[in-house]
């Protein structure tokens, strides 16, 4: 009896026990929708709260309130996510399989069933909160604005910054001194005070007194071969064998060529004494009596009593005076400078409240523009009051803060935060932060438009509103590189930070709070990371790692997926990877990833299932694949697939009629007789641009007949011997046409492509074309904005009447033998630039009395 009632009182725990387990695991979906409801309906809550000026939001209680609610978004995401992962990978077992992993797929949905009842428990406490805290009226209404701000006036450092002409009079006579000797002067200041600015007038007014000027930029994390052939770069042609050299051996070369020169270097953003020192130990800059002068910016007055060669060779950046920040003010907001009477007294307080920093009155000139009345100018002068007092922020971040929420449109604002991932003095590259934009659904496709062509403007918008600066730009004049300024930077990062949007890890400092990060940077070894048992690994959905070239970790790092099974973003930058798991498959989620690092040569087949990757980037790894596999035709999400050379593409089996619908850039192939066929059945129906590495020249041949199938196809790359077929082949939609090392005759490349409507840039490079002759016909290339040749083997140029008719550069690079250039390059009204490098003899001479009208020519010998 007694063992009945034990059983008996054992079954009346178990069974309740075991019917909440079921519950659990029944009800897992349905409470995962649920919570995903509330997850949108949390974000839009904070949409609509972010929307509101901060200033007008002083409340601790509310404040405190966004701080909660926002920290939990990264966790329900996780949540979310770990759901659809577990899905996923049950979905894709065969049905043994799922057999034999039900029990462990029951107690996986179990246990997301439990974090989603403790997740709406800490929803409904917080919201309980704000219920009894937060009263409705101590939260303003937001300002509301459905018309496009105004753009920020750009260039505002060339033309109108003022105040600058008495520090351009000392600068410049501290380098006009009479003393043959080479010295050093230093301009020292605050961030944001002005220093580059002045830097830029002074070289460009002064450049032209010196036999060879150079500028470099020094970002926060250095690396002295970089800085070296920044300053090589500007003072003679640089060659592959030059990039080769070691530290060392480019000290050696750049000290040898500045050797018996006159010659003004700048280098701008010199903050430790090390590099000075690094400098003058290697004596990279010759002390002769040439007259020699090198100009250095920097925060540090340490560095600037260290290199200059007086104390009188040392200016101190001051803050603008009342006036001049009065003026530049004025002139910013009223296009005359004429300010209406009746807002003067209030523009001038203004003014005075930004310290003299032009960088804060340019931020605040833009809100300013935006609506002069009276009213709105008092608002403003008491807002930024509050934020300049602000103790817990470094000095202008509030006015950074301002025009943050007020002049930069809602679309671009987690656009720009995105760019504090970067490390300080980073230049970005541009194709590459689209595709993240892109991957994280900061911007989405709309209407006929792409995603990426919208991000393309996003950026463009950013560069118009001064928030960033071009570093280089592409072949058409789009923007190839670029870099966020500092001060934007470091607001991007502290703003990310309080928003939950960003954390970042640097070698010496995390800058993570309590809360599970949703987005990660790294800007050290990855290994650091992995290494630990992080608690937030399994909900973080975004992984970037800039890791210092000069510290690689020889093991290299293990990337296994186990451990972040959310993610949906992973750029490892150039860190040592020295194997992918065969877990990746875990990681359905995941849409954008980049592997860049040479030491990895194997990847897992399992990668190329995922069903949600958008970007794939291996180019600069040494994976061999002679074929890709073959499930790569059902990653139909993939929009772009940059891979390492001598790699083809997979046969597609006779029942799959897949497409690659969404594929829009493929590079770099190398194309077979298989890849003509995929051509001809249109299996690349969006493709914008195709990089093919030429191995077989009658397999490229067969491909390039085909290309007319390829309706949306703008850019095109051919590597190595090549064959362009008879008939004309190539799509009219073609914008850019490139082709190195092709060794084709130059009549069968004029007669491809001569008469493409849209054909804008042409590069012919390294002994792509070859023939006693370049001949273009009359009225041919009607749209050719920009050419490049480089090491052609042609001797002849010749060009018919209104052939290149808008043609605005010309960049002529190492032709030795071509002796002479077309008279008709004389009378084209749009050319701006030519810009020659190393021409043969006769080249020289015509080029020596070449005169252009409004065409700057430059050439190095």
């Amino acid at each position: 009896m007694e063992s009945i009632h034990l059983v008996t009182e054992l079954l009346h725990f178990v069974i309740p026990y075991l019917i909440k387990q079921v519950q659990l695991i029944k009800g897992a979906p349905e409470q995962v929708r649920s919570l995903h409801s509330e997850l949108q309906f949390i974000e839009k809550s904070l949409k609509q709260y972010e929307s509101y000026d901060r200033i007008f939001m002083e409340d601790n209680t509310v404040q405190e309130w966004l701080i909660q609610i926002r920290s939990l978004v990264p966790e329900t995401k996780g949540i979310f996510n770990t759901y659809k992962t577990a899905k996923h990978v049950q979905n894709q077992r065969t049905w043994p399989n799922r057999w034999l992993n039900a029990v462990p797929h029951v107690l996986e949905l179990r246990d997301i069933g439990k974090r989603v009842k403790k997740m709406k428990k800490k929803i409904e406490e917080i919201n309980s909160y704000k219920n009894k805290y937060c009263l409705e009226s101590q939260v303003a209404k937001p300002k509301r604005n459905s018309e496009w701000l105004e753009r920020q006036r750009r260039e505002v450092e060339e033309e109108n910054v003022e105040g600058f002409e008495v520090a351009i009079q000392q600068v410049t006579s501290m380098l006009l001194t009479k003393a043959l000797t080479r010295e050093v002067v230093s301009i020292v200041g605050t961030t944001g005070s002005g220093k580059t600015t002045l830097a830029k007038k002074i070289y460009r007014t002064m450049s032209k007194q010196f036999e060879h000027p150079a500028w470099a930029f020094v970002p926060s994390i250095y690396s002295m071969r970089d800085l070296l052939l920044d300053i090589l770069k500007d003072l003679m042609p640089i060659g592959e064998e030059t990039l080769k050299l070691d530290d060392v051996r480019l000290a050696q070369k750049l000290r040898n060529f500045l050797q018996g020169k006159k010659y003004l270097v700048v280098i701008d953003g010199v903050e430790e004494t090390q590099l000075w020192e690094t400098l003058r130990k290697e004596k990279v800059f010759p002390n002769e009596n040439h007259g020699s002068r090198l100009l250095l910016t920097t925060r540090s007055t340490r560095v600037a009593s260290l290199a200059s060669s007086s104390r009188d060779h040392l200016h101190k950046m001051d803050p603008l005076d009342e006036t001049s920040r009065w003026t530049l003010l004025k002139k910013l907001v009223f296009k005359d400078g004429r300010c209406y009477p009746e807002l003067e007294h209030l523009g001038k307080q203004i003014a005075t409240k930004c310290d003299g920093l032009p960088l804060a009155i340019v931020s605040l000139a833009s809100l300013l523009d935006r609506d002069k009345r009276y009213g709105q100018w008092v608002d403003i002068i008491s807002n930024v009051s509050w934020y300049l007092n602000q103790q817990d922020s470094p000095p202008c971040f509030g006015i950074l803060d301002l025009t943050y929420h007020t002049t930069i449109p809602e679309h671009l604002r987690k656009c720009l935060l995105y760019l504090g991932a970067y490390p300080s003095g980073s230049e970005i590259l541009a194709r590459q932060v689209i595709n993240l934009w892109v991957a994280e659904e900061l911007v989405k496709d709309e209407g006929g438009s792409k995603a990426e062509e919208i991000a393309w403007r996003y950026l463009e918008d950013l560069f118009s509103l001064s928030l960033i600066e071009v570093v280089r730009k592409r072949s058409d004049g789009g923007i190839r590189k670029f870099r966020i300024h500092e001060i934007w930077r470091m607001f991007c990062v502290l703003k990310s930070e309080r928003t939950g949007f960003l954390q970042i890890h640097t070698k010496f400092v995390s800058h993570s709070s309590n809360k599970t990060p949703w987005r990660l940077s790294i800007h050290h070894e990855l290994r650091c990371i992995l290494s630990n048992n992080q608690d937030y690994l399994p909900d973080i959905c975004t992984l970037l790692c800039f890791h210092d070239r000069d510290s690689h970790d020889s093991k290299g790092s293990k990337l296994d997926f186990d451990r972040s099974p959310c993610l949906t973003v992973l750029d490892v930058g150039s860190t040592r990877v020295s194997k992918v798991d065969e877990n990746i498959k875990r990681s359905c989620l995941l849409k954008y990833l980049k592997l860049n690092h040479p030491s990895l040569n194997r990847l897992p087949r399992t990668l190329f299932s995922l069903p949600n990757l958008q970007t794939l980037d291996i180019k600069n790894t040494c994976v061999m694949f002679p074929y890709l596999p073959s499930g790569i035709w059902g990653m139909q999400n993939l929009r772009h697939l940059l891979l390492p050379p001598y790699t083809m593409l997979p046969k597609r089996s006779d029942q799959s009629r897949k497409c690659l619908w969404h594929l829009q850039t493929l590079s770099t192939i190398t194309p077979d007789g298989n890849t003509a066929a995929l051509i001809f059945h249109s299996r690349f129906p969006s493709l914008i641009k195709l990089s093919l590495n030429s191995q077989e020249m009658e397999n490229t041949k067969r491909c390039l007949e085909r290309l007319y199938k390829l309706g949306c196809l703008q850019k095109l790359k051919i590597i190595n011997r090549a064959v362009f077929p008879v008939p004309r082949t190539f799509p009219t939609s073609l914008v850019k046409v490139s082709l190195v090392k092709t060794d084709l005759a130059a009549d069968d490349v004029m007669r491809m492509l001569e008469y493409l409507d849209h054909l804008q840039v042409l590069k012919l490079l390294k002994r792509s074309i070859r023939g006693p002759e370049l001949e273009m016909k009359p009225n041919s290339f009607p749209q050719l904005r920009f050419l490049f040749m480089e090491e052609i083997l042609v001797k002849t140029w010749r060009m018919g009447d209104g052939a290149m008719g808008i043609l605005e550069e010309l960049t002529i690079t190492r032709c030795h033998e071509l002796e002479s250039l077309p008279k008709q390059l004389r009378h084209l009204h749009n050319i701006r630039h030519v810009k020659v490098n190393s021409p043969s003899h006769g080249l020289r001479r015509e080029l020596e009395q070449l005169n252009v009208q409004q065409c700057e020519v430059q050439i190095h010998f």
